[in-house]
């Protein structure tokens, strides 16, 4: 009877131990893998056609803001699309954008 209760107890024990065991496995696997799951979901987001389509037109809307500006706006508007082009890989832009970012 006494070797029953302590077998059972000892299952329960092992049990509990055997899930706080796998829990952390899994944790130390989910932080060894993670930031490689966002690498890759960062690149092929950045290869799909709606991200570049949008950020061509994104470009394109403002080199038209740029070429309407006056003087002052134009000032204002180089350092936003300089950062906005340096966002995006140049190799990808219609001919248009890629001289326009050249000639700023």
């Amino acid at each position: 009877m006494l070797k029953t209760i302590f077998v059972t107890i000892a299952g329960i024990v092992l049990a509990i131990g055997v899930s706080f065991g796998a829990a952390y496995i899994g944790l130390q696997m989910n932080t060894f893998f993670q930031p490689r799951y966002r690498a890759l979901d960062a690149k092929v987001f950045k290869e799909s056609e709606q991200y570049n389509d949008g950020m061509v037109r994104d470009l394109a809307e403002l080199k038209r803001q740029y070429d309407q500006a006056d003087d002052a706006g134009k000032a204002a508007l180089r350092p936003i699309i300089r950062h906005r082009f340096e966002v995006y890989d140049t190799n990808k832009l219609p001919a248009d954008l890629a001289a326009f970012y050249q000639s700023m």
